[in-house]
C-alpha cells in the first residue's frame, strides 16, 4: 500500500513524556518530520509539549485508552495511510530492570496493545517503537530470584520453571507475536544512546517497522545469510574508542554541562549536612566500593552508610556514586537524590540540576518543562536522548528518499550511501 507523500512528512506522537523523541526525529535532515498530534496521559508533560510546541501546530490528547485513532484521523484531516510516520514508548517501569518488573500484569505494561491497535487503524508508512532493554527479559508469570536460583541448581541447565516463568517470556509469548501480526516490516535492536552522540550511557530497545517494506531486509538475508537488526540500519556514529573517522568518541560529562552555570534552588535538591560530609570524601567517578576499600576516611562505617541495602545482593552501583568529567553519564534514574540512585556533581556536593539533566539528554537549553522539580527530573529521566531521535529520523528520511528514487544532498558518510546502494534502492 504506496501512499504519495509530500513534504513536511506528517507524524503523531503515542506516549509522547516530554517529547525527546519527537524532538530528535523532527531535527532530522531539515525538519522534513513534523508531529501533528501527541498523546500522552500525564498533565505535566502535556503542558511540557505544549510549552515548546505552539498549539497550532498540532493537537494534543491525553490518555490514549481514551482516544480513537478514527477520531484522531479525522481531526487532522488525514485519511487511514497517509500519515508518514507513528513514533513512541509505552511507559517502561513495568519491564525496568530498575523498577519492581511486573511486566504484562501491570496496567502500564499492557498498554503496548494501545499502540499497536493505532498502528493497524492509522497504517503509517513507518512506525518507532521504543523501550527499555529489560522488555527482553522479562517473564509472564514472576518467580522470586532465590527460587529460580534453587531451580537451576537443581536442575542444571533444564530449571524447573513453566514456559510463564521463564525469563524473556513477555517478549517470545507475548510482544513479539503481536508485533510480528501487523504485518509490517520489523527491524529492531538494542541500541546505545552514547554511540550516536548522547553523553550518557543508556541503552534503548528500538523496533523500526516499514509497511512497504523498504528497508530491503529480505535482500540483506540473501547476500549475507543474516537477519537484519537495527545497527545494520543506523550504524554508530560515535564510539568508546573511536578507531578512525568518519566514528567520533563518545561525549562525556564535561562537553555536556561544563559551561552549564550553578543552578537556581528551584532547579536542583541538595544534600544534608551529613551527606555532604560523605560526599566531600568521594572522589569524582567513584561509588559506594571507595568507601569499602578505604574504611579509614570513614569512620562512620559502610554499614550505616548503606543502610538496608548493606546486607542486599546486587551491584548498587548507584549508592554514593560521584560522576566523573571525562566519561559519559551513567543513565539517569528519574530521581538523582536518593541514596540508590545517587547522581553526585564531579566537584559540588549536589545533586545534578535540571538544566545539567537535560542537557544530559540532549534537549536544547531553552526548551521549558512544566511542573515541580520532581516532576521535572521524572519528566527528562524518562525521556528518549533527542540526539537518538535524530539519528531515527535521518535513518526514515534517507530509507523514505532511496524508495522515491531521490538523493539525500549529506549523506552522513559512505557507509551510509553504499549500504542504500547495495540493499535500498
Amino acid at each position: 500500500m504506496k501512499v504519495p507523500q509530500n513534504k513536511p512528512f506528517q507524524a503523531i506522537s503515542l506516549f509522547s513524556g516530554a517529547g525527546g523523541l519527537d524532538l530528535g526525529l523532527s531535527q532530522a535532515g531539515q525538519g522534513e518530520i513534523k508531529f501533528r498530534a501527541w498523546v500522552e496521559k500525564d498533565e505535566d508533560s502535556r503542558q511540557t509539549l505544549a510549552l515548546n510546541h505552539p498549539v497550532e501546530q498540532g493537537v494534543m490528547f491525553g490518555d490514549i485508552i481514551e482516544v480513537s485513532p478514527e477520531r484522531l484521523l479525522q481531526i487532522l484531516g488525514l485519511e487511514k495511510g497517509e500519515a508518514f510516520l507513528v513514533a513512541g514508548g509505552p511507559p517502561c517501569q513495568a519491564f525496568s530492570t530498575a523498577g519492581l518488573r511486573r511486566s504484562i500484569h501491570e496496567t502500564r505494561g499492557q498498554v503496548a496493545d494501545n499502540y499497536f491497535n493505532f498502528i493497524q487503524k492509522i497504517l503509517p508508512r513507518f512506525f518507532v517503537f521504543e523501550n527499555v532493554r529489560g522488555l527482553l527479559s522479562v517473564a509472564i508469570k514472576h518467580r522470586r530470584y532465590a527460587d529460580r536460583v534453587a531451580s537451576e541448581r537443581n536442575n542444571p541447565g533444564e530449571p524447573n520453571l513453566t514456559n510463564s516463568e521463564r525469563l524473556g517470556s513477555v517478549f517470545d509469548q507475548v510482544f513479539w507475536p503481536k508485533m510480528k501480526s501487523l504485518g509490517y516490516e520489523i527491524v529492531f535492536g538494542l541500541v546505545n544512546a552514547a554511540d550516536y552522540g548522547t553523553a550518557q550511557i543508556r541503552h534503548r530497545f528500538i523496533f523500526l517497522g516499514s509497511r512497504d517494506r523498504e528497508f530491503g531486509s529480505g535482500k540483506f538475508r540473501k547476500v549475507t545469510g543474516q537477519t537484519m537488526t537495527l545497527q545494520d540500519l543506523l550504524p554508530p556514529t560515535h564510539h568508546r574508542f573511536a578507531p578512525y573517522l568518519p566514528i567520533k568518541p563518545w561525549r562525556v560529562l564535561r562537553d555536556a554541562i561544563a559551561n552549564i552555570p550553578e543552578p537556581m534552588i528551584e532547579d536542583t535538591f541538595t544534600y544534608s549536612t551529613e551527606r555532604r560530609c560523605v560526599w566531600e570524601r568521594i572522589p569524582p567517578g567513584c561509588y559506594w566500593t571507595y568507601i569499602r576499600d578505604n574504611p579509614d576516611k570513614f569512620p562512620e562505617g559502610l554499614e550505616y552508610l548503606l543502610k538496608g541495602a548493606y546486607k542486599s545482593g546486587g551491584g548498587k552501583v548507584g549508592y554514593w556514586r560521584r560522576l566523573s568529567w571525562d566519561k559519559p553519564a551513567p543513565t539517569l534514574p528519574t530521581q538523582p537524590q536518593h541514596l540508590a540512585t545517587g547522581l553526585c556533581h564531579p566537584e559540588i556536593e549536589r545533586p545534578l540540576s535540571v538544566p545539567e539533566y537535560a542537557a544530559l539528554q540532549d534537549f536544547p537549553s531553552d526548551y521549558r518543562f512544566a511542573g515541580n522539580k520532581s516532576s521535572k527530573y521524572l519528566q527528562i529521566g524518562n525521556a528518549v536522548p533527542v540526539r537518538l531521535g535524530t539519528a531515527l529520523g535521518h535513518l526514515l528520511i534517507s530509507v523514505a528518499e532511496s524508495s522515491q528514487g531521490t538523493q539525500r544532498v549529506n549523506c552522513s558518510n559512505s557507509q551510509e550511501q553504499n549500504f542504500k546502494q547495495l540493499f535500498l534502492v
